[in-house]
């Protein structure tokens, strides 16, 4: 019983340490995760309002910056635009595609287009 309890005071400032350890670093590594969560803090001019996985390597995001969302295209090569409109739902501008867009991407890109956004 003794040995049980000798045991458990070692182990849990040790457990406990870790955790905390882990969370730092958790903070550390991933500061767009916390900054989410931690709503007292600085607000950033830069925001991802929402991002769509296109397959395995590629993703489509909507960032609004300085009063602007712009559409992005995000691959493990590159970053391209691809339309922007104003913050307020204004209308969209849209850029031609690069050259080296996806079929699907492209597709979504028509979509996007005939709807009006």
């Amino acid at each position: 019983m003794t040995y049980y309890i000798i045991k458990l005071v070692i182990m849990l400032p040790i457990m406990a340490g870790m955790i905390y350890g882990s969370l730092w670093l958790y903070k550390k590594y991933q500061p767009g995760m916390m900054a989410r969560l931690d709503m007292a803090g600085p607000q950033r001019d830069l925001r991802v309002v929402e991002t769509v996985s296109m397959g395995v390597s590629g993703k489509l995001a909507v960032v609004e910056f300085a009063g602007q969302r712009i559409l992005v295209s995000v691959t493990r090569a590159r970053i391209d635009t691809i339309a922007s409109a104003d913050a307020g739902n204004g209308p969209a501008s849209v850029s031609p595609p690069p050259a080296t867009l996806a079929g699907s991407e492209r597709d979504l890109l028509a979509a996007f287009k005939a709807r009006g956004a």
